[in-house]
């Protein structure tokens, strides 16, 4: 990121409408390749209850000249069924990155002669005064599409260098590989600069909203190697099978002025989950969450504002739950995909995360995924391919969504899964969250007290300290760990829940009694070979002693 232009917040972005307009005439002949068969936008709910096989309109494209890549594509399409037809192997170069001319030879153009020969599009002509607006194309529907999804496998290059010499801004023209291929459709799309996505914040499922016209749900299954890659496509699966059970964590900068809405985005989702019963953890610091604060059973992670890994989950004994989703947001978070312990997205992968997003080159911060909108739409049910494209404003842009895109972890309703063994707490917790849905604050905490009382439950006690601090009820949340300390005999749940009282104690400023807690745990032999002693060792630090 550059120090005297961050993010590019106070640049003007042109989301060149005209543009799209002007180039929405399609490959060969000047028709338009419709991606979307005739549905008339009906009611939220009905939408999703409607069944869409995205598998069955999935395909998937690897590099043979990459070592493992058709490897990847061949367990991908066998776990995903689908068919060996639907998987094509595109020679391009095994870097990172490719010109504009490679792209355009050896991606767009060889898929676009493969779409229609194989007639996964259907065309058909646009009506005169049916031009395409922001709100999608008014000419007639194909009757029916065969393709919707593209997944880009670990070998097919991730960005597109820039060629202009000084652009101005909102007309570079380096892109994302995967930006570039949603747009698919377009015959000679604009170059420089983005285009506004129809289909960002749209109430409807891919297949059924008009505005997706002519668009691709574009996922990429990359990372550090391909046992990482592999392992990301499995557990999607898994999860999809057992439930995504567990806590939420969001981490805070405490940004102000243009970084507010970034700011804003977090603290949304952070309500997102409390509404769906979603056990979080605010990290209010400026700073990144410390190094080696104890983070068990994250399924959801959301946070910003720094160029690497670093702090908690940097610590090596800090990994992610199977399926868990993560994003750090920053300009280049997605700049190196390949290294284990670079920027974001690869380290994040190397932690256990299934899916991650980032940016290959610095967008502005209003264009790149609105964390909200994307936590609104996955538990809304939506996979997480179409979650990402309805959360980003822009596309041909700089943005590439890392992970199956069409896990869909809560495709079967939030609370659907009744968990096993430690899972059974987080399930417990979430379905009495939904019951009382509409009831006080006090009394949903009461059910879940009771609940936990009557199950001898500490990670219910624990869970319910969460909610009280999430709604800034600082006293009931000390009172709340203290007593699940009391019901545990486990070292590391012990000294997980002093660390979160004593941060509570902070929080409510009463600095001296989190600084005895603080060190009363240090003094205590029982801790001294737990990982998340250094955090409480930085902490008190911080804290002056």
């Amino acid at each position: 990121m550059s120090a005297n232009n961050p993010w590019r917040m106070t640049a003007f972005f042109v989301i060149q409408v005209s543009s799209f307009v002007r180039h929405s005439g399609i490959h060969h002949s000047s028709l338009l390749l419709i991606v979307l068969a005739c549905f008339s936008v009906t009611p939220m709910h009905a939408q999703l209850l409607a069944d869409w096989d995205a598998a069955a309109e999935t395909a998937v494209v690897f590099n043979p000249d990459f070592p493992g890549s058709q490897e990847l594509a061949n367990h991908y399409a066998e776990k995903r069924h689908i068919p060996k037809e639907r998987v094509i192997g595109l020679r391009c170069p095994q870097e990172d990155s490719m010109s504009r001319g490679e792209f355009d030879s050896l991606l767009r153009e060889p898929l676009l002669k493969h779409f229609e020969s194989k007639h996964w599009w259907v065309a058909a002509p646009p009506l005169p005064g049916k031009p395409l607006t922001g709100e999608g194309i008014r000419s007639p529907m194909a009757l029916s599409s065969q393709v919707r999804v593209l997944v880009l496998m670990r070998g097919v290059p991730f960005q597109i260098r820039r060629e202009a010499q000084n652009p101005k801004q909102s007309e570079e023209d380096e892109a994302c590989v995967d930006s570039e291929l949603t747009v698919l459709g377009l015959n000679k799309p604009p170059i420089k600069g983005g285009l506004r996505n129809p289909y960002f914040d749209q109430q409807a499922r891919f297949p059924h909203s008009q505005s997706s016209t002519g668009l691709l749900i574009v996922g990429r299954l990359d990372g550090p190697d391909d046992k990482t890659v592999k392992r990301m496509i499995d557990d999607a699966i898994h999860a999809e099978q057992t439930g995504l059970l567990g806590r939420a964590v969001i981490d805070l900068a405490q940004k102000s002025g243009a970084y507010q809405e970034g700011e804003g985005w977090l603290k949304n989702s952070a309500d997102s989950y409390r509404r769906a019963g979603i056990p979080v953890f605010i990290d209010r610091s400026e700073a990144v969450l410390r190094e080696a604060w104890p983070l068990p059973d994250t399924i959801l992670y959301f946070g910003w504002y720094t160029d690497h890994i670093t702090g908690a989950l940097a610590s090596p004994a800090f990994q992610f739950k199977r399926g868990a989703i993560a994003c750090h947001l920053h300009s280049f978070s997605a700049s190196i995909i390949r290294a284990h312990d670079k920027a974001w997205v690869g380290p994040l992968l190397s932690k256990g995360a299934a899916v991650t997003f980032g940016n290959v080159f610095e967008p502005y911060l209003s264009l790149t995924l609105h964390f909200d909108v994307f936590n609104k739409r996955l538990l809304e049910g939506y996979t997480v391919g179409e979650a990402a494209w309805n959360a980003t404003p822009a596309l041909s842009w700089m943005n590439v969504v890392l992970g199956d895109p069409l896990y869909r972890p809560y495709g079967k309703g939030i609370g659907a899964k009744l968990g096993a063994g430690a899972d059974r707490d987080y399930a417990l917790y979430q379905g009495m969250a939904l019951r009382l849905a509409g009831e006080t604050d006090a009394h949903i905490k009461t059910a879940l007290t009771e609940l936990a009382e009557k199950r001898k439950s500490t990670p219910l006690l624990e869970l319910t300290a969460l909610l009280s601090a999430l709604q800034s009820k600082l006293p009931q949340a000390i009172d709340l760990l203290e007593h699940a300390g009391f019901a545990t005999r486990e070292v590391t749940d012990l000294i997980r829940l002093q660390l979160y009282r004593a941060e509570m104690l902070r929080r409510a400023e009463t600095a001296d009694a989190a600084r005895r807690l603080l060190r009363e745990v240090l003094k205590d032999d029982a801790y001294k070979n737990q990982p998340a002693r250094a955090a409480v060792e930085a902490m008190l630090k911080d804290m002056g002693g």
